[in-house]
């Protein structure tokens, strides 16, 4: 009963700590959608392997094994990112792969290597073909309704004069420093703003919030020790944050010239296709003379 019990133990305590593995992996390295599949699959693999080998495995330990790492898949991203369920029966086959298609002491069936091969041909085509579009319809929204009214400051205190704003397409970009999705996001911005640097009619903002210990003197200093072109202002109290109903980083907003929105999305993931040019195509039709 002891060694039933340790063993269960030991496989929580490894699919815990794949859990913070990912967590940590997110915040701080990559929050790639892809990325992640790839290192729950893997690991899970590897240590299903490792504790399916145990001579007292049994189907506790293996719910042990994967539930931390779904658990938190199902509380953090799906919420956001619902049409990535299919990573939790990828995790899945994976660690039922390594737990019971590979027992020590048997001789490996040729049936549980066409599954493997099954299983990494699948993941392959649903991380390069699905997870992409998925991640796109999940964050972007069409709309059309009255902007509010916002008051943005420049990095030295100044008001940002609000006749720059109207009659133009304007690009709201909501940032913080310490939020690492805004920070990859920016050379794609930033990239936005350059198409735009000799249009009079478009106007691209990276709008930052002093909240979560942000200083205007840490948003200059992280500023000046990067190449973007694209202007940086203040969102005193993230009062427009919050107007535009965004509870979370980062987050974009395109106005028309009539001041209604007409694009918005809270979120960014480094595994979406064709992020920049989806806006481009916005602003574009934006600029249009309307009939």
């Amino acid at each position: 009963m002891k060694s039933q019990v340790a063993t269960a133990l030991v496989a929580f305590g490894s699919g815990l700590a794949l859990a913070v593995a990912a967590v940590a992996m997110i915040l701080w390295r990559t929050n790639d959608m892809r990325w992640l599949l790839v290192l729950g699959s893997v690991v899970l693999f590897g240590l299903g392997l490792w504790q399916g080998g145990r001579r007292r495995a049994d189907t506790v330990g293996f719910v042990l094994l994967c539930l931390p790492l779904l658990t938190i898949f199902c509380l953090l991203i799906l919420p956001e990112l619902p049409g990535l369920w299919p990573h939790l029966p990828l995790w899945i086959g994976s660690a039922l792969l390594g737990w019971w298609g590979f027992r020590s002491g048997r001789r490996t069936a040729p049936a549980v290597l066409l599954a493997v091969v099954v299983l990494a041909i699948v993941s392959s085509w649903y991380a390069l073909a699905y997870v992409p579009g998925s991640i796109s319809r999940s964050l972007n929204r069409s709309v059309d309704e009255p902007a509010p009214a916002i008051a943005l400051e420049h990095l030295d205190g100044s008001p940002y004069p609000a006749d720059l704003l109207a009659g133009n397409v304007v690009v709201l970009d909501f940032f913080a420093t310490w939020c690492a999705p805004c920070i990859a996001e920016l050379p794609e911005i930033d990239a936005i703003h350059r198409s735009y640097a000799g249009a009079s009619d478009v106007q691209v903002l990276v709008v930052a919030n002093l909240t979560g210990g942000d200083t205007r003197e840490k948003i200059r200093s992280f500023v000046d020790g990067h190449d973007f072109a694209v202007p940086f202002v203040i969102d005193p109290g993230a009062t427009a944050h919050g107007a535009f109903g965004f509870t979370g980083l980062p987050g974009l907003v395109v106005i028309d010239r009539e001041n209604h929105i007409r694009f918005q999305r809270q979120g960014y993931n480094a595994a979406e296709a064709g992020f920049e040019q989806t806006v481009v195509e916005i602003v574009e039709e934006l600029r249009r003379p309307q009939s």
